[in-house]
């Protein structure tokens, strides 16, 4: 067998050809898997995002409208946070206890967090936006006017009261989409109703003619 095997002219060459190619993939496919694997393990070393967390309570007869809010943040709200490094803002509900719990991740150097934290609270629309939210939401530790006025909550105000990060399991996010809305996310509002600045919802707290 080996003898008719030899005599097949250019069998033996075939053989050596595809041996040898087989050889070289098998090298490719390792060379590959070194890489991902050494890209894998790198990603833990970019930096991780600075993480905020508040809680709020809300007012269950103004659910209608916050969701309304919600559904679609108006554009121009979203891209003042996304210029002051602001990313994947959620919000979440209770419902037994209308409790609101609130996650956003910060991008930014953190010697920029508090211009970037000033900017947002000067935007005229946001501060628009924040008196059609305010109505909506029971803060914990608040006096006096609303932030959309002004208001700084006295002594350890906070709108929304910060959070303690207890546990971060790691493979945090380096990279972060550049669009809004969320396409995954799944609308609230029970009558399927939107808003936008040209299309507010009708409660709000701004004095007159503000």
């Amino acid at each position: 067998k080996r003898m008719a095997l030899a005599s097949v002219p250019g069998r033996g060459t075939v053989a050596l050809a595809a041996g040898a190619g087989l050889a070289v993939g098998l090298a490719a496919g390792a060379a590959l898997v070194r890489l991902l694997w050494r890209t894998d393990r790198a990603l833990p070393l970019a930096r991780s995002a600075r993480r905020v967390g508040g809680i709020c309570r809300l007012r269950p007869e103004m659910k209608d409208q916050y969701t309304q809010l919600h559904d679609h943040t108006w554009d121009e709200v979203m891209e003042r946070m996304y210029r002051s490094n602001m990313r994947n803002f959620v919000v979440y509900l209770h419902p037994d206890t209308n409790l609101m719990f609130s996650h956003w991740e910060y991008v930014g150097r953190d010697d920029q967090f508090e211009a970037d934290m000033a900017a947002i609270a000067a935007d005229p629309v946001v501060r628009r936006w924040w008196s059609y939210c305010e109505p909506c939401q029971n803060p914990f530790n608040w006096e006096g006017p609303p932030p959309s006025q002004g208001g700084d909550g006295g002594p350890g105000g906070n709108w929304w009261d910060p959070l303690v990060c207890l546990n971060s399991c790691g493979a945090w996010p380096v990279t972060y989409a550049a669009q809004w809305p969320d396409p995954g996310f799944t609308p609230q509002n029970p009558r399927g109703v939107l808003s936008s600045k040209d299309n507010p919802p009708p409660v709000h707290n701004r004095p007159a003619g503000y």
